[in-house]
């Protein structure tokens, strides 16, 4: 009789291990990003290497086609988690989605590494992009024209509508500036451009181009992490309110230890 019940729990133990070894299989299922490219480009990568070695789940795609397609999407049910690198409007709030903030970065104001311009005010930098203002000499720079570099404007991405938000009061870009499709290319352009001016992620920075402060605060951690620096904000992981359950472990890893020490090398982590 004994061996019976040992034979038995030997079968149920069998059994119990066939179904840990049938849930792996699950956890194999592949995840995927759509939304900023900031955060798509800059975090999701060496996130997504570390959530697979540390979970067995796997990334599939990253689609970087901008903040506000990736926010459409998941309000839609079209995909499961999607990154948005700028703040929710209060209608956006009201959707069926579930968002964390994950980190922060700034859209920080950069000029070549030239140029002898230090610090911009909201006022001159509003003047500046709407094309009121047309020369350096005009915000303590050298007697030249501005070159403004942006993104295209049909793209709508974060970066661009933040910009436009906090700094023009929604007003319109200046039509004779120079159009790029991703930040990476306008920081090339500015590197070939003495007298251009741009807005990228701080995770862009690189020799030859310099970040100005903003009212007098420059764009690090303390002012970006406390708000001081105009052009802070923060970076959303956006899925739909009733996340599947490796979306929401994979959220969990980008709040540990590890998933904030991603963030931390390239934008400012939480804590």
């Amino acid at each position: 009789m004994q061996s019976f019940y040992r034979n038995r729990r030997a079968r149920l133990g069998g059994l119990l291990a066939a179904l840990i070894l049938g849930s792996g299989a699950t956890a194999a299922a592949e995840l995927s990003f759509v939304g900023s490219s900031t955060i798509g480009d800059n975090i999701i990568p060496a996130a997504a290497e570390a959530f697979t070695r540390k979970t067995g789940i796997k990334f599939g795609t990253i689609a970087t086609q901008g903040s506000g397609q990736g926010l459409e999407l998941v309000v839609r049910g079209g995909a499961p988690l999607a990154g948005v690198s700028r703040g929710l409007t209060f209608v956006e709030k009201q959707q069926r989605i579930y968002y964390q903030t994950i980190g922060y970065d700034a859209v920080a104001v950069y000029v070549h590494d030239t140029s002898p311009v230090k610090s911009l005010s909201k006022a001159a930098l509003k003047g500046i992009f709407t094309g009121r203002t047309r020369n350096w000499k005009e915000v303590g720079g050298k007697d030249a024209p501005l070159v403004v570099i942006t993104q295209t404007w049909s793209a709508q991405r974060a970066q661009m509508v933040e910009f436009r938000d906090q700094v023009m009061n929604g007003a319109n870009y200046r039509e004779d500036r120079w159009e790029v499709d991703r930040q990476a290319d306008q920081v090339i352009a500015l590197v070939s451009e003495p007298r251009g001016i741009t807005a990228v992620s701080l995770a862009l920075a690189r020799t030859g181009i310099r970040a100005v402060s903003i009212e007098g605060f420059p764009p690090d951690a303390r002012n970006v992490r406390s708000g001081a620096y105009l052009l802070s904000r923060p970076l959303l992981l956006v899925t739909p309110s009733r996340p599947d359950p490796h979306v929401r472990r994979f959220i969990e890893f980008m709040l540990s230890p590890e998933g904030q020490a991603i963030v931390a090398g390239k934008f400012v982590s939480l804590r």
